[in-house]
């Protein structure tokens, strides 16, 4: 717990400082300025600035939340029913640690606030996660602010792309993998290649299938192509996925 003189207010001010430090840094070490156009894709959660001259420059982000020039209020991106989770699942982080010290506005999903506090809420987002820059774009009546975690190639922005799936049910988010059987059934068992969590953002991809599957699987000695026919694996999004073993695990 932070200590009584240590407020919010203070912490807020001292996050405040250390954003007005980094970011003019951030500017002039990717020299953003020269930049013509930006694009955000919240499918993947990059940030691609592109030049007349065809330079491109992507970062992956976090998406911090909004502010409302209609009616003066924040709202927290991990709030808005409109963003997919995983560009805003990083600012548990940021709420656990209000939760820690009893920090209002780092709780509430919305809240009254004015012109500074959308970078107050970014330079504290940043500052507790280790940011490299942060941007703000405008988008009808909102601010919409970002903070940078760190720069892409083209190559991993082409990877990226690849491991992202457009969801009916959630949007958008990692691609996984799972048994057909999985699908439509409940309480048939949940086998997976490595241990998931919502909060684990993993280098691959989720995998799972039923007992039936495992039990070919196990006779086989391995994922031969009569236990992958059985199997038929289907793709989904990790939101459908951890919906999917919810589901079908057993006691």
């Amino acid at each position: 717990m932070l200590s009584q003189e240590h407020d919010f207010e203070e912490f807020k001010s001292q996050c405040v400082t250390h954003l007005m430090s980094l970011q003019p840094e951030f500017m002039k070490l990717y020299d953003i300025d020269s930049y013509d156009e930006w694009f955000y894709d919240h499918g993947v959660g990059a940030f691609h600035f592109k030049s007349d001259n065809e330079r491109n420059l992507y970062f992956k982000y976090v998406d911090v939340g909004s502010f409302s020039t209609k009616d003066n209020t924040w709202k927290w991106a991990w709030d808005n029913i409109t963003t997919p989770k995983h560009v805003s699942r990083s600012l548990e982080k940021v709420k656990a640690f209000g939760l820690e010290n009893d920090f209002e506005q780092l709780i509430e999903g919305l809240f009254e606030g004015d012109e500074y506090t959308g970078w107050e809420m970014t330079a504290i987002s940043a500052k507790l996660l280790n940011a490299i820059g942060s941007y703000r774009i405008p988008h009808d009546h909102l601010f919409m602010y970002f903070i940078f975690t760190n720069e892409l190639t083209q190559a991993e922005y082409n990877d990226l792309k690849n491991k992202y799936i457009d969801c009916e049910t959630h949007v958008s988010d990692r691609v996984a993998f799972v048994c057909q059987h999985l699908i439509s059934n409940k309480s048939i068992g949940f086998h997976e290649a490595f241990d998931s969590h919502p909060s684990f953002d993993p280098d691959g991809d989720y995998q799972a299938w039923c007992d039936e599957c495992e039990k070919i699987r196990l006779r086989d000695g391995e994922w031969t192509d009569n236990a992958m026919a059985f199997a038929d694996i289907k793709v989904v999004c990790n939101q459908c996925y951890f919906e999917i073993k919810d589901r079908n695990q057993r006691d």
